[in-house]
């Protein structure tokens, strides 16, 4: 279980639902291909309480900076609510 990022956004877009968005700087060297491939079909979302939260990904956003930074977004669907993801959470990859 490797640590895609923290969360500093979270919203709701109509046609995609809730999306959480967050940066890793150990990930930055990484392909799309690659972040993609480790964050999988399911994450685990750490709330600071230590409360954590099973959720599928229903699709993954990565664009790069002008400073070649990763920004990481992460769509979790219609179904969940944008306020039970709370900024400053850690998102964490379910796959080996």
């Amino acid at each position: 279980m490797g640590k895609i990022m923290d969360v500093s956004l979270t919203f709701e877009s109509k046609d995609e639902g809730t999306i959480i968005v967050g940066t890793n700087k150990g990930l930055d060297h990484l392909t799309y291909p690659e972040i993609k491939k480790m964050i999988g079909n399911k994450i685990l979302i750490k709330y600071a309480n230590q409360n954590e939260m099973v959720l599928s990904v229903s699709s993954v956003q990565i664009s790069t900076s002008m400073a070649e930074k990763k920004n990481i977004g992460i769509c979790i669907g219609k179904l969940v609510s944008p306020d039970l993801v709370q900024v400053g959470a850690s998102i964490y990859s379910l796959e080996h």
